[in-house]
């Protein structure tokens, strides 16, 4: 916890006093050297080390003294304080939604009822489109995808989740040495499904061609890419012999294209000597094919092209592409706002660069930074007015900052909360969810990502769900949304306790909470895979194509829908001995409270799953005998520790908690029991069987 009372009290008044102290001790020493008093000088020197000494010297006795002894009852205040701040400081001041009667198994009306939800939830996730699109539609080299943006378009007469991928130049310059001339801009958009595959398992591709056609799902009339992802080197546009590469038209034959936009630097010999110096590349002033009617582009970077004119904010790694109403490819980039001087906030540690780290206790996705593909046209949004530093930062660069109000709707509509933000408030609210002092300070309620297995070989820890995009139906909405969800557990614990869905509405960012009520016992990811390993026949399917030269891969979401969860795992295989192989879907498994099926794809899967082919699981108590007394120990000792400080409110609390375990245990006793006595009984039945056939035998 940060600032408790030592530091908010005796160490803030301590610093508070330290400047007067080290100017009195200057002017003291000073006046003492005039003087020719050698010893006062040095004592006057050594004046602010021991204050400083004598100020941890109180702050140590006050702590051990009058604070440990009773530090909960002392701190609470700072405690409160501590959760209130740190969820103000990171945006996890939340709406928090308990779910009664949760883990209900679906049915075929609730299929019906949530059938736009259903068809719009995520098969095909971000890494197997970049997999597939960077092994089969990179166009003789030509070209690469970075990222693969979830979105929601017309298709078919129907709302469809889909993947948005901007197709970038990528040309090596030892193989092509015209790069800086010719290959200069990469070219439109590839749509593919997120939600269905072909018969075969590929990926369907909504929309790849190069050229325009009346069926496009998604209308583009610039598609050439200038300004990106990788875009990391200077081009010359119109030059004066070589034409730009725009495109291929057939295996032989491209098509050329002419710079027209804003973008470029028009400069005289000595300009662009000056430029090629500063460059290290001297072709671009002495080259023929350089002329005063070239127009040379730099800094094409997107990222590289924000930090440049702004390099206060932290910028987000993964922008995305979207497409505004007249057709112009535009890249966001999210842009966040940090600070380490929050007061009470919780800190925390992100990872900027594989070498650098920052931690902060505060931080804003206030700004939205829109970048033009075409000409590299770059504005800056302030998109939370509630933000001090970027409020700050508007009033330092008045020119360089707009109004969120002013970005177009069209742009702010595709808008989807950032994986980046997400992931770090994810890592917070694990322990500062909804919860009281006395829980938070005793550790009582902490939370896990949930985790899952993603091969064929199961571990016993598995890896943690990563934020995954998916149509959603929430307990508190009457229609479904795109929401970015990750699921919690208990700390230690596999049953399911919470679920975060992370969304965009009315062009705001919205986060909420969802918690299952304590008594339930929600099925979790590691669960479910011990279940799907124990089913024969889901088994048999699996290993069947877990063959020599394969890789199987599995990758779960789990779909809130009302009061109940959609378990959703398919399962992609790849030949890995093939260059141009790509992950093909093969199998969906899918399970709903109690119930398990498998299909070829997911709505056989579903089908299954309400038929009389689902599977019957066991949703078991992860509580053990061990486990269940350890915290019944610690329980007694938070009990000891609140009779001794005459806090009655908390032995009451302490006392709740300790009957809780207690029938908690007892539970788990007579289940044991209870298995112990079936499995002692069908032992018994063997053994009579046995004896029976011996005897029918002699």
């Amino acid at each position: 916890m940060e600032l408790g009372i030592v530091d908010s009290t005796i160490k803030l008044w301590g610093y508070r006093i330290l400047p007067i102290i080290i100017v009195l001790s200057v002017f003291m020493a000073i006046r003492a050297f005039n003087k020719g008093k050698t010893k006062k000088v040095i004592m006057w020197i050594l004046f602010v080390p021991v204050y400083i000494i004598l100020l941890l010297i109180i702050m140590a006795f006050t702590q051990i003294v009058f604070i440990t002894p009773n530090e909960l009852d002392n701190e609470k205040e700072n405690i409160q304080n501590n959760i209130d701040f740190t969820k103000d400081a990171y945006g996890i001041d939340s709406e928090v939604f308990t779910i009664e009667n949760g883990g209900e198994t679906i049915t075929e009306t609730s299929l019906e009822n949530l059938k736009s939800t259903i068809e719009n939830i995520v098969i095909v996730d971000e890494s197997t489109v970049l997999k597939d699109l960077n092994t089969i539609q990179t166009e003789k080299g030509y070209y690469k995808y970075d990222t693969a943006k979830i979105a929601s378009y017309r298709v078919n007469g129907k709302n469809q989740l889909v993947y948005i991928s901007p197709r970038e130049i990528s040309i090596d310059n030892s193989t092509y040495n015209n790069q800086t001339y010719e290959y200069t801009h990469g070219y439109g958009i590839v749509v593919t499904s997120a939600t269905s595959t072909d018969s075969n398992g590929n990926l369907i591709k909504l929309q790849k061609e190069f050229k325009t056609e009346d069926d496009d799902i998604v209308t583009v009339t610039q598609p050439r890419i200038y300004f990106g992802l990788q875009t990391n080197n200077n081009v010359v546009t119109n030059s004066k012999n070589r034409k730009e590469f725009d495109y291929p038209i057939t295996s032989t034959t491209n098509a050329e294209n002419v710079y027209d936009g804003e973008a470029g630097l028009s400069l005289n010999f000595i300009d662009r000597l000056i430029l090629g110096i500063k460059e290290g590349d001297l072709n671009l002033a002495i080259s023929a094919n350089v002329n005063k009617d070239s127009k040379i582009l730099i800094n094409r970077n997107i990222i590289d092209r924000a930090k440049t004119l702004m390099p206060y904010l932290i910028y987000d790694e993964n922008p995305y592409m979207v497409i505004d109403d007249d057709g112009n490819l535009v890249w966001v980039l999210d842009a966040y706002t940090t600070s380490n001087n929050y007061p009470f906030s919780q800190k925390t540690i992100i990872q900027q660069d594989a070498l650098n780290k920052l931690e902060l206790n505060y931080i804003r996705n206030s700004v939205k930074v829109l970048i033009d593909a075409y000409d590299g046209t770059i504005k800056f949004y302030i998109t939370d007015k509630n933000d001090p530093i970027a409020s700050a930062y508007a009033n330092i660069y008045p020119d360089l900052f707009e109004e969120g109000e002013k970005i177009p709707s069209s742009i702010s509509s595709q808008f989807i909360y950032p994986k980046y933000l997400y992931s770090i408030q994810a890592e917070i609210i694990k322990r500062y969810h909804d919860v009281q002092p006395d829980v938070l300070y005793r550790g009582d309620d902490v939370w896990d990502i949930a985790s899952h297995n993603t091969s064929k070989v199961s571990t016993k820890t598995g890896t943690d769900i990563e934020p995954y995009y998916t149509m959603v139906k929430t307990i508190d909405s009457e229609e479904s949304r795109l929401g970015l969800v990750l699921p919690f557990t208990p700390d230690q614990k596999q049953n399911i306790t919470s679920y975060m869905v992370g969304t965009y509405e009315d062009g705001k960012p919205k986060l909420t909470l969802y918690k299952f009520a304590s008594d339930s016992n929600i099925l979790g990811p590691m669960q479910l895979d011990t279940q799907i390993e124990q089913d024969e026949d889901i088994s048999r399917q699996l290993d069947a194509l877990n063959v020599a030269g394969t890789k199987i891969t599995k990758n779960m979401i789990i779909v809130p829908l009302d009061n109940t969860l959609l378990y959703v795992e398919p399962v992609y295989q790849q030949y890995i001995n093939e260059a141009d192989s790509t992950p093909t879907l093969k199998k969906v498994i899918v399970a709903s409270g109690n119930k398990l099926a498998i299909g070829n794809n997911l709505n056989e899967a579903l089908k299954n799953l309400v038929s009389q082919y689902a599977v019957n699981i066991e949703v078991e108590n992860t509580d053990n005998v061990e486990d269940l007394i350890e915290a019944i120990i610690k329980a007694n000792g938070n009990l000891e520790e609140s009779s001794s400080n005459a806090d009655f409110e908390m032995m009451g609390k302490d006392i709740k908690k300790l009957q809780d375990l207690i029938n908690q245990l007892e539970k788990v006793i007579e289940a044991d029991k209870k298995k112990n006595a079936e499995v002692n009984e069908i032992a018994e039945e063997n053994v009579i069987d046995e004896n029976i056939l011996i005897n029918e035998v002699l």
